[in-house]
């Protein structure tokens, strides 16, 4: 069944509930325009932030598979939920989030166990969306050598699996569970200009090293010019500079978190 909700309807309820979480202790860039004008003591993002824990998130919309006669109903027990990767044949966004959890970013996939708006609507007000949404590192997916089309299958109890032609098991989390984990366990990164800097360009490397794991499908796909970004990032290093790489290039959203989370939940 095709999800009810819009992308950015989930994304934002997940950013807006670790901002309402976590009050001052996050920053995000760049702003959701209507948090802009939250103004709310204690809550809102703090985009000067000096220091905190990169966290790179790409939001997935669940499709719920309900038919006995859907493919991996016997596999799953019943009913599960899944979302889709994209084609190596037209983008490079799965090989750019291993390179860039390979360099020590914390990343991840994150799909909702849900999929009808008034579930969103539901968890977002009980404040529910992390408890109900599933992270999956792109380490735990797997790398990605060929053409075709590969989705995610879970449900709330597990397992989970990556599918195309053989299931192959993969690990995954609850949403709140891994930040709570991940960001107790990563150093705080200092976020002055030279912080930045270092980000971006770790972004820039992880470019570099897709392109080197495309040379194994020998897909031609639009290349992304390295020198560009790096020139855009030196001249405004700035993490709404970084937030819209990371939206443009990554296709994914950039938080930067401080670790007061398990202080907070």
């Amino acid at each position: 069944m095709t999800p009810n909700i819009s992308e950015f309807s989930y994304g934002y309820a997940v950013t807006n509930e670790v901002v309402k979480l976590l009050g001052s202790s996050i920053a995000a860039a760049p702003l959701f325009p209507t948090l802009y004008a939250e103004g709310q003591a204690g809550g809102g993002y703090d985009v000067k932030i000096v220091g905190g824990i990169p966290i790179f998130l790409q939001f997935k919309l669940s499709h719920y598979m309900a038919r006995t006669n859907c493919k991996e109903h016997d596999l799953m027990g019943g009913a599960y939920y899944r979302w889709h990767l994209h084609s190596l044949k037209r983008s490079d966004q799965h090989n750019l989030l291993l390179e860039l959890e390979s360099k020590g970013n914390l990343v991840a996939y994150t799909a909702p166990i849900f999929h009808e708006c008034a579930e969103l609507n539901a968890h977002y007000l009980n404040d529910a969306i992390l408890d109900n949404s599933m992270a999956f590192k792109p380490s735990d997916i797997g790398e990605i050598t060929d053409e075709e089309s590969h989705y995610v299958v879970f449900n709330r109890r597990g397992p989970a699996y990556r599918c195309s032609d053989d299931p192959v098991s993969v690990k995954f989390s609850k949403l709140s569970g891994f930040l709570n984990g991940q960001v107790n366990m990563t150093a705080t990164e200092p976020l002055d200009d030279e912080g930045v800097v270092r980000l971006g360009e770790e972004i820039i490397e992880a470019v570099e090293g897709a392109k080197v794991r495309r040379l194994k499908t020998q897909l031609r796909l639009k290349e992304i010019d390295t020198q560009e970004l790096s020139r855009v990032i030196r001249a405004r290093p700035s993490l709404e500079t970084l937030s819209l790489i990371s939206r443009t290039v990554l296709d994914s959203e950039l938080l930067i978190v401080n670790p007061q989370w398990g202080k907070s939940r």
